[in-house]
């Protein structure tokens, strides 16, 4: 493969003008100046032209069991009213054919890799990864308040792990997932040596619920998900999950969108990794995460699709483009690296998110009218 540029996101890596890779499938077994790499190689070489290279994308967070569900969520209206409708919409998970469709949309649009949350379709979504020759971790949820619930992973989701898609356990949400349970699934990450996953101060109704006790969402989650005579903790869902001891290097903060003062602090010095997904948090009609206040505090960013079920598409350049029509003055290094090494850092995986031999990730080419901001 050749190309007039490429960004290895390898550390101290200058950019390649006039760079080639060498392949088998998608791994890489060399990359570098074309003129060194194509000295003396006699296969096929695909000239891509004026293009830019970057590393296969890693999607942060996204449920594709939800796929069936494209296109048919309400106007956004905010969190409870999205949140009613998919409690009613989302009794079954995709058919395999359109779960295949839409892996198949993943891979077609750069990513090589997912961190997939999954309810019932686990198994499913691992084996569709896997026969798209993707990369990435199938989380199985966890909620409820039941303490003593058995955190094993379902036999069916362990069998379809392998050819790198591995799967752990996640929790769902502070106000969702007993404490309890969510320090369990953290510890089970922790023996499985993958990132322990957080839906996190996703809504303003979220920040109320923790603070105050009331609103709109108390009121929905009262006698459901909220045990009875649970009392708010007076402090932000982030300053919660510190409390709790979930915050960490090896945590996914999922959405990020509504922030007290002192929370970038935490966040920062927790090391975490903020997962922000800017169409969905639109679609829902909660705002959007302040990543240029994250990136400043010095929070590494990635990025997810979220599901169908609150976007249009499973294109992560899209998501790239909607950050940047809501902050410009996000500087593009930190765009790129929340796409390819910071997801990739986070599973543990370094042959994921960088052009550089060993590398199982392929490539992507950057889009030209991103170019100019990213490359």
């Amino acid at each position: 493969m050749r190309a007039a540029r490429a960004l290895t996101m390898v550390p101290g890596d200058a950019p390649l003008d006039d760079a080639a890779l060498i392949l088998a499938g998608r791994r890489i077994l060399d990359v570098g100046p074309a003129r060194r790499v194509l000295a003396g190689f006699h296969g096929p070489v695909d000239d891509l032209g004026d293009v830019v290279l970057v590393p296969g994308l890693v999607n942060a967070h996204a449920h594709l069991e939800l796929s069936h569900l494209r296109g048919q969520a309400p106007p956004p209206a905010g969190f409870c009213a999205w949140a009613g409708w998919l409690f009613a919409a989302a009794r079954d998970t995709a058919p395999p054919d359109v779960l295949a469709a839409a892996v198949a949309e993943v891979a077609g649009t750069g990513t090589a890799a997912v961190i997939d949350v999954a309810g019932r379709a686990g198994a499913a979504v691992a084996r569709a990864l896997r026969a798209a020759g993707l990369s990435g971790l199938v989380c199985r949820e966890i909620l409820g308040r039941r303490a003593g619930v058995s955190l094993d992973l379902p036999p069916q989701l362990a069998d379809a792990a392998g050819d790198g898609v591995a799967a752990t356990v996640c929790g769902h949400a502070l106000y969702s997932t007993a404490p309890e349970l969510l320090r369990r699934a953290r510890a089970v990450c922790r023996e499985h040596g993958t990132p322990f996953s957080l839906h996190l101060a996703e809504h303003a109704g979220e920040m109320e619920l923790f603070t105050t006790g009331r609103g709109e969402f108390a009121a929905m989650l009262a006698g459901r998900l909220l045990p009875k005579g649970w009392q708010p903790p007076g402090r932000s869902p982030v300053a919660e999950a510190a409390a709790q001891g979930l915050l960490g290097p090896d945590t996914l903060a999922v959405h990020v969108v509504s922030l007290a003062p002192g929370d970038l602090d935490i966040l920062a010095r927790s090391e975490v990794t903020a997962c922000l997904c800017p169409r969905s948090n639109v679609r829902i009609g909660v705002g959007v995460a302040d990543a240029p206040a994250l990136a400043a505090a010095g929070v590494r960013l990635a990025l997810g699709t979220d599901s169908l079920a609150s976007n249009d598409d499973l294109n992560l350049w899209n998501e790239a483009r909607a950050l940047f029509t809501a902050h410009p003055e996000l500087p593009g290094r930190a765009v790129l690296e929340a796409l390819t090494v910071n997801p990739a850092r986070l599973l543990g995986r370094d042959d994921l998110g960088r052009l550089a031999p060993g590398s199982v990730g392929g490539w992507a080419v950057l889009p030209a009218d991103l170019a100019q901001r990213l490359a």
